[in-house]
């Protein structure tokens, strides 16, 4: 990455295929939840839209790379839940933000102000699709018109202001939450398009990979005719549909993808999921050799991450996530959410590990919030809306704001540059590995400690 913006490379061929898609399907596919915001509108130009393309993948140095592997010894990827760049970080000074937005008729509006406690709003994997309505960004659910202020959110603004802002970092697919973070082990999704509880949405048949006899997705179930409004929408057209079709319609049961942490075993280097209780972020529990083998030892709870800092036992890569109260997701309050990423950073900050250690903190989907940068169209499943990313660290440049083109493959890409681990898929291989927004010659930042904030009273 880079503090000025790389050029874009010339316009991917493909261009996406606008559509009506009917309401039922896009509650058929609905998010974590059915979100009480209601489904996005539905864009009315039905011609092709311009697509942007992602900036070439910039490959760091040979002494950075070494700088890197004698500064780095420990990655903590720590992810909430459902913002956009614009929901937080609007008015972020020397930022890419707005706050103004467009609404589907092509009106534009002030964004208002975000309540600590916003609707959890309709952000599934078509929902995506509507929203960034070709590159219009236009047609976001109306209640996502919102932004918070510096006073709202101080903490999270801290830690932008003191370390490295990601302005141009995108989630992995259009949504919703369990394939995002799949994406955030395997920089890929093995043809999901969904991933939920079964039961949801009332009588909504769903299907959860636990099992390894059980089917993993539910795109399978649905029928021809919305399985083609997906594929017209990423403008696959009549030739391409046979094409792509078998991958996304035949059953799997639970995928058996390579993940990241098979590489770090094979390099003798120690890993450890801690996810709280969360039963939409559970990437791990449907990858079948990790699921059904001693590796799922290593996914425990969130609270033993400060156990293992005060243990001396904190591994070279750790995924962090929250219970789902403090996971920043809506109707959730975002200031609890913000209070626990204050403890947990504090307890590192606190720790001998602080030295040696680089976090990057973002948010794993748009959660049905606006955003005006127009992702890159890179395949099937994404980019997705833009989302917040933080490196954090000693090292990180103070008050640096990255502009090149990232998502969270490019975090995969760091951990593999910094350990010397190779690549998994084409999207962690062809990526930024991050590692422009450190210093390893500065003076290394001392802990930023911070207060938590007593919150507001539940309405």
């Amino acid at each position: 990455m880079s503090s000025a913006r790389s050029p874009h490379a010339e316009s991917a061929s493909i261009r996406r295929r606008l559509v009506m898609v009917s309401l039922p399907l896009l509650a058929a596919l609905a998010g974590c939840t059915s979100g009480s915001g209601g489904d996005a509108p539905l864009p009315n130009d039905l011609e092709p839209a311009a697509v942007v393309s992602p900036s070439p993948a910039v490959g760091s140095s040979a002494g950075q790379i070494v700088l890197a592997r004698s500064h780095i010894k420990h990655i903590v990827f720590l992810i909430k839940e459902n913002r956009t760049f614009d929901n937080l970080f609007a008015t972020f000074p020397g930022a890419d933000g707005t706050t103004m937005g467009t609404r589907c008729n092509g009106t534009t509006e002030q964004l208002q102000p975000a309540a600590d406690r916003e609707p959890d709003l309709a952000h599934s994997f078509l929902n995506g699709i509507n929203a960034i309505d070709g590159g219009a960004m236009d047609c976001f659910t109306d209640a996502g018109y919102v932004t918070y202020r510096q006073t709202d959110i101080p903490n999270y603004w801290a830690y932008a202001s003191r370390f490295a802002l990601a302005d141009h970092f995108f989630s992995s697919v259009y949504g919703p939450t369990g394939i995002e973070h799949l994406w955030t082990f395997a920089a890929q999704s093995d043809r999901f398009v969904d991933h939920e509880r079964p039961g949801q949405l009332g009588s909504a048949r769903r299907e959860f990979c636990d099992d390894p006899l059980e089917a993993d997705s539910s795109f399978p179930l649905m029928s021809r005719m919305e399985q083609e409004r997906i594929f017209r929408l990423e403008d696959e057209g009549p030739a391409g549909i046979s094409g792509v079709q078998a991958s996304f319609v035949s059953r799997w049961p639970c995928t058996d993808v390579e993940v990241l942490p098979d590489l770090l075993q094979r390099a003798g280097l120690s890993w450890k999921e801690y996810r709280g209780a969360n039963d939409w972020v559970q990437p791990l529990r449907i990858v079948r050799h990790v699921r059904f083998s001693p590796m799922y030892r290593n996914v425990v709870s969130d609270t033993a991450f400060v156990k293992d800092l005060h243990a001396g036992k904190l591994p070279a890569v750790s995924w962090l996530t929250p219970s789902f109260a403090q996971s920043d997701h809506p109707p959730g309050s975002i200031c609890v959410g913000e209070n626990w990423t204050v403890g947990v950073l504090n307890q590192l900050m606190s720790s001998k590990y602080w030295g040696s250690t680089a976090v990057v903190l973002t948010w794993d989907d748009f959660g049905g919030f606006y955003d005006h940068v127009p992702p890159p169209h890179l395949d099937l499943y994404g980019l997705g809306p833009r989302v917040p990313a933080i490196v954090i660290s000693p090292w990180a440049k103070p008050g640096f704001i990255d502009t090149d083109t990232t998502e969270f493959a490019s975090v995969l890409r760091f951990i593999e540059t910094v350990f010397g681990l190779p690549p998994m898929t084409s999207r962690d291989a062809n990526t930024d590995d991050m590692l422009s927004a450190f210093d390893f010659t500065q003076t290394p930042q001392t802990p930023l400690i911070l207060h938590q904030r007593v919150c507001p009273a539940k309405p």
